[in-house]
């Protein structure tokens, strides 16, 4: 857990940094579901696991596909070319407490207080970023950070969606490698038509590095994504979003030198209860 909030948490900031360096946030998008893809489908077969070639299990591919890594990250790598890559990821430590919205909206969580009080906090925490023309280094900004709510709100779809249809006589390796397969199929036609495709070797520059590092933490944190949810169910898994938090906001320090006004610490701590009240209430 503590390795996947800081792979994840990275991603942000490498992703800020491959778009300042001219990729197209789709051709970023479709390089690293591609190469991790392959990656883990190499590690699959040296494990002796495959990737079943059934029909049902081509569509569970290509929807978990879009909707976990496609259209989340395509947006994601938008959205950080105008705001800090940290504030980006406070935003998505929202998606445990939407998952839970949205499970509970679909009959697959029974109703619960403390989580239900959990998912105002959250939605205080996401006022509190958005709203306050103080909040953010320039007002013009919060157009980007709404529309960064969508990647926490895909996320917590595809968790509701693995959890319910993902096949159980498929290795965690194999469902990753599938994922990430099923993100390239269904980027490409968009990415070819809008001539964003992009291939970092020879890397000629920072954008091209932050690339190829984004390929290897993609593979990596896949893999970890299958595991930590087959070890500890996605309750347990859910906490990660703290690491990640803090993670992104340290990368961002690290890296670009960010800093967050008192509104956007004050909807971390709000985020936090929120997520600490979600799973409290799953734990017990």
């Amino acid at each position: 857990m503590l390795c996947m909030g800081l792979v994840w948490g990275l991603q942000f900031s490498m992703a800020k940094v491959a778009v300042q360096g001219g990729i197209h946030p789709l051709g970023f998008t479709l390089a690293t579901s591609l190469s991790a893809g392959t990656l883990l489908a190499i590690v699959a077969r040296f494990r002796g696991a495959k990737i079943p070639l059934r029909r049902g299990f081509a569509v569970y591919m290509l929807v978990a596909g879009a909707i976990a890594v496609s259209i989340p990250n395509s947006v994601a790598a938008l959205v950080v070319g105008h705001v800090p890559a940290g504030l980006a990821a406070v935003v998505n430590t929202l998606s445990p407490v939407f998952t839970y919205a949205i499970a509970w909206a679909v009959g697959m969580e029974k109703r619960h207080n403390l989580r239900i009080l959990g998912i105002g906090f959250g939605v205080v925490g996401a006022l509190l970023v958005v709203v306050p023309r103080a909040s953010l280094p320039d007002p013009e900004m919060a157009p980007w950070v709404a529309l960064c709510l969508l990647v926490p709100f895909f996320y917590a779809l595809s968790n509701v969606y693995i959890a319910w249809a993902r096949p159980d006589d498929v290795d965690s390796v194999a469902l990753a490698s599938s994922m990430q397969l099923g993100s390239a199929i269904c980027i490409l036609p968009v990415a070819l038509a809008l001539g964003a495709p992009h291939m970092p070797l020879p890397p000629q520059g920072p954008g091209d590095w932050a690339l190829i590092v984004q390929c290897t933490l993609a593979g990596l944190g896949s893999l970890l994504f299958f595991e930590a949810m087959r070890i500890a169910g996605p309750v347990f898994f859910s906490q990660t979003g703290f690491i990640v938090t803090l993670a992104g906001v340290f990368w961002g320090w690290l890296l670009f030198g960010e800093t967050h006004s008192a509104y956007v610490w004050a909807a971390i701590a709000a985020i936090f209860t929120g997520l600490a009240l979600v799973t409290r209430a799953g734990r017990k």
